[in-house]
């Protein structure tokens, strides 16, 4: 039986429905999700109701990464000593 290739997987969009809905539907919903795919290429998908939960969802994100860059600063900087 000859090997054939794995298919690319994608979220399926009743996942990504039933995501939203979790996450309070409507204009107070949304999500943003940042996933690798099998092949290693970084996805951002996102659904979001209104543009205030986005400003909080970027809002939210940009602290997220400031920290982890602040925590990987710390540990170079421990490890270099």
């Amino acid at each position: 039986m000859p090997d054939r290739p794995i298919e690319e997987f994608t979220i399926p969009n009743s996942f990504l429905d039933k995501l939203f809905e979790f996450t309070g539907d409507g204009d107070d919903g949304g999500f943003i999700l940042a996933y690798v795919t099998q092949d290693g290429r970084p996805l951002i998908q996102c659904k979001i109701g209104s543009q205030i939960v986005e400003m909080g969802l970027r809002k939210a994100l940009e602290k997220f990464l400031d920290d982890m860059e602040l925590g990987e600063k710390a540990l170079s900087e421990d490890n270099s000593s």
